[in-house]
């Protein structure tokens, strides 16, 4: 009985071990073990560091909030044990338990907490791989959801439209589509299209369960409507806000937004504002949004057009203690638009947009903006401070020497009395809290106080100075230590002897002298920033003249103050006729008055065609089609220079001259004509002489004595001299018997007896009469100075018996020339080289035997 028990209790033993083997590879059982055991506490772990990074994050509440909080690296970093125990749960479900149904939902897991660590391509990867074999279709679309947020944090803005197209087409579950709207608005968001992105958020604003993700949202629609101007509507998001128990920073900045949508009709409930206000001051809870509560109340004001209570205000925000870089900033930067928008009052604008943009984060609304508009105030303040210490320091160097003294002393007193009481108000501000502070208390300016500047000149100051220092001193000579010269003769009044105490105390004499010392050197240093000679006061003249041309453009371009830009040129114009900037300024004074005053612009138009009429304004306003016109002469002359430079390079070098003289004389006003010039000058070379060459290549530097094409004319003038050396080697050279090369014609003379003037004119009349056809050129060089000779030369003739013929013809006509010659009046025939070697040798004897013997 016993051993039949035993084998019953084996039995069922073994069906038990059966039983569990076989549980344990059923579908049930690892759904079990991959859901609870792994799938929970990875889940858990996730959502524990997601909700790390939303509660450290700080939401920007002076912009509209970001929908997901941005992901902090040091975050990640500090729960990297929790998500490497995450990671590793997850991955071993999918290793375990791989035919379970959850094996998807732990890929999704290790997906995100990829993202979370930006392995954005691992993180990709792996979440399209759900989608491509996942069959749980709400699973597989919260993955393409989380897609879409990685392909946008990894910048590829395409791909996530693409993930949203696809998405458009699934049928999702409540919450994916809830999930899917919040995150496609988080898309446009990042394309700054709040239209669309409120559009989104209003679909599932009412079906959202978070709390907190349900207040945050309704805030943002409520600041999007907000920016829209719909105040109404903003007014009742930012109160469905509240419901719940949204954190603490957002309840207080939705209050103080519904204070900004509110209407506000009438004295009474302006008070009742400022009495809201006035209590979340007084709450201690709100201690460190003390200058967030001030910068609203200065925005409330602001809106009510108390202006000065809003700049009150604004300057109370940024004298809490430790006053945010983004708070500071903003509060600045509204003081700064109100002294520019609404007092025009540039010069204190400057001040303030110059400390906003120093502390402002770059994140902000309009940053570049605000950056522009510092920068044009900056360079508005430098052009007006360049004229005004210029302008005074001129005009303190007309002073009398003794006037000039006594305005030094005044403004030194001045500048002492000033820095006392910047002690006793810097002392009674460090005393007392929340001090309203001014642009010069040190609070992030660059002071620009008049104590600081040496530019306060006016008559009125000078003349107040000159009665003060004859009140005190007398009418005295100014000479070294005039004021102990007269100690004696100005003891006999009581003030001459409380003076000369003061002067002469001994209580504390090195303390006394150390004073006088530095006030000595303070003198002397103002003193030598004045102008005493011609060329230092004109220096300041232009710096004048250019601080108020630029003055101008910032007035028009950069400001957009059109009518102090006007009045600006004119004042340049006025003062400095022969300004180098008066076309200019001409020019922008027709500008501005084209539309407003047509005729006010034709006057400036007919100045500038008067004064400048070869300037490229005044050929512009003559003729509107001038630039297009003148385009037209480039293209044209650069075909006629194309076909030259190929005449040129074939050697032909009498066609190509022929060709640039044509085009020379037919062409003017073109920009392509230093080009012609110059090969015009380099042909010279080759169909003249040496000499001529050089000539023209001078003549092409003194003409353009700048540019590309001058420093190539200037490297092929060095080049000159040392050819011009080889010409003639020894005293007794022999011209060259080599008569197929090109000739000219020269002719010989007196400058003193035959006019240069009228031989080339008769010259140039008979070539045009009798040999048009052979488009000859005149050129001059002077031959022997000391002999009062100079050369005229025809070229270019082909060969020895062309330049014959013309020289047959030319002898006959010179009787007909009405010209007084003599002696030294001669003209031959010669070849290029040769003629090159009389100019260098200057035997003109021995050429002409040479002549004589070989030309007809």
């Amino acid at each position: 009985m016993r051993f039949r028990f035993l084998h019953i209790i084996r039995f069922f033993g073994l069906l038990a071990i059966i039983s569990l083997f076989v549980g344990c590879n059923s579908k049930g059982y690892q759904n079990m073990n991959a859901r609870y055991n792994g799938y929970f506490y990875a889940n858990q772990y996730l959502n524990e560091v997601n909700q790390q990074i939303e509660d450290s994050y700080q939401y920007n509440y002076d912009q509209i909030l970001k929908i997901y909080p941005d992901i902090d690296s040091s975050t990640i970093q500090s729960n990297k044990a929790k998500l490497d125990d995450a990671f590793k749960k997850a991955s071993q479900v999918i290793e375990w338990y791989g035919s379970s149904d959850w094996t998807d939902d732990n890929y999704l897991i290790i997906g995100k907490i990829r993202h979370l660590r930006a392995q954005f391509q691992f993180a990709i990867e792996t979440l399209q791989y759900i989608n491509q074999t996942s069959e749980d279709d709400p699973t597989r679309h919260a993955s393409l959801i989380a897609l879409m947020q990685t392909y946008m944090d990894a910048g590829d803005k395409e791909k996530a439209k693409e993930v949203s197209n696809y998405l458009e087409t699934e049928e999702l579950t409540d919450e994916n589509m809830a999930d899917y709207k919040v995150m496609l608005a988080y898309y446009y968001q990042r394309e700054e299209d709040y239209e669309a992105m409120a559009e989104n958020l209003k679909e599932v604003a009412e079906v959202i369960t978070k709390k907190d993700t349900k207040s945050r949202i309704n805030f943002i629609l409520g600041q999007i409507e907000q920016e829209k101007g719909q105040n109404a509507e903003a007014y009742q998001y930012y109160k469905a806000s509240l419901a719940g128990t949204p954190p603490y920073d957002l309840t207080f900045h939705a209050k103080l937004n519904m204070q900004q949508v509110s209407s506000v009709n009438g004295t009474s409930e302006v008070e009742k504002v400022r009495k809201f206000y006035a209590q979340l001051l007084k709450d201690g809870k709100n201690k460190e949004y003390q200058g967030k509560i001030y910068y609203e109340m200065g925005e409330f004001e602001k809106k009510q057009t108390h202006y000065d209570l809003a700049i009150d205000n604004y300057l109370k925000a940024v004298s809490v203690e430790e006053p945010s870089p983004r708070q500071k900033s903003l509060s600045y930067l509204r003081i700064g638009q109100l002294y520019f928008d609404i007092y025009e009052k540039f010069e204190l604008a400057s001040n303030y947009y110059d400390s906003a943009v120093s502390i402002m984060p770059t994140d902000i609304d309009g940053y570049p903006n605000h950056v522009k508009r510092k920068e044009v105030l900056t360079d508005f303040v430098t052009q007006l401070k360049t004229i005004q210490v210029n302008d005074s320091l001129l005009s303190l160097a007309e002073l009398p020497a003794i006037s000039l003294d006594a305005f030094v002393d005044n403004y030194l007193n001045q500048q002492e009395k000033e820095a006392k009481e910047r002690e006793k108000e810097e002392a009674r501000n460090a005393a007392s809290t929340g001090a309203v502070i001014s642009p010069s208390s040190g609070s992030g300016f660059s002071s620009n106080a008049p104590s600081s500047e040496w530019y306060f000149y006016n008559d009125a100051a000078v003349e107040l100075g000159t009665i003060e220092f004859q009140r005190r001193w007398g009418n005295r000579k100014l000479e070294d230590n005039w004021r102990r010269s007269t100690k004696e003769a100005s003891s006999t009044t009581k003030s001459s002897t409380e003076e000369n105490i003061t002067d002469d105390a001994t209580d504390q004499p090195e303390e006394a002298a150390l004073a006088d010392e530095g006030r000595a050197a303070k003198k002397k240093e103002l003193l030598a920033t004045i102008p005493t000679t011609a060329e230092a006061k004109e220096k300041l003249h232009l710096e004048i003249q250019e601080a108020y041309f630029k003055l101008g453009s910032v007035y028009r371009f950069g400001l957009e103050k059109t009518a102090k830009a006007a009045t600006t040129y004119k004042t340049l114009v006025q003062k400095y006729p022969n300004t180098e900037y008066k076309l200019d300024a001409l020019f922008a004074l027709y500008t501005l008055y084209l539309e407003s005053d047509p005729n006010q612009a034709q006057t400036y138009k007919q100045q500038i065609i008067d004064a400048f009429p070869e300037s490229l304004i005044a050929k512009t306003l003559i003729n509107p089609n001038y630039l297009a016109e003148k385009e037209a002469r480039n293209k044209a002359l650069q075909k006629v220079y194309a076909s030259a430079y190929s005449a040129y390079e074939n050697g032909e070098y009498v066609k190509a001259d022929q060709i640039l003289r044509g085009a020379l004389q037919s062409f003017e006003d073109v920009d392509f004509m230093p080009t012609v010039e110059l090969l015009s000058a380099i042909l010279k070379g080759k169909t003249e002489s040496l000499f001529s060459y050089e000539e023209a290549l001078k003549a092409f530097v003194a003409k353009y004595p700048e540019g590309r094409l001058t420093n190539y004319a200037k490297d092929l003038l060095i080049a000159v001299n040392p050819v011009k050396e080889t010409i003639v080697r020894s005293e007794d050279f022999e011209y060259s018997e080599d008569f197929k090369q090109l000739h000219l014609l020269a002719i010989v003379y007196n400058s003193e007896v035959t006019k240069t003037a009228d031989l080339r004119t008769a010259i140039e009349n008979f070539n045009k009469e009798t040999f048009s056809h052979l488009k000859l050129s005149v050129g001059q060089l002077a031959f022997d100075e000391s002999k009062k000779l100079g050369i005229i030369f025809i070229n270019s003739f082909e060969d020895k018996k062309t330049v014959e013929a013309y020289h047959r013809a030319f002898k006959k006509a010179l009787a007909d020339f009405t010209i007084e010659v003599d002696s030294n009046f001669n003209n031959f025939a010669i070849s290029r080289d040769n003629f090159q070697m009389l100019f260098q040798s200057k035997e003109l004897e021995a050429y002409l035997r040479f002549h004589n013997t070989f030309y007809q």
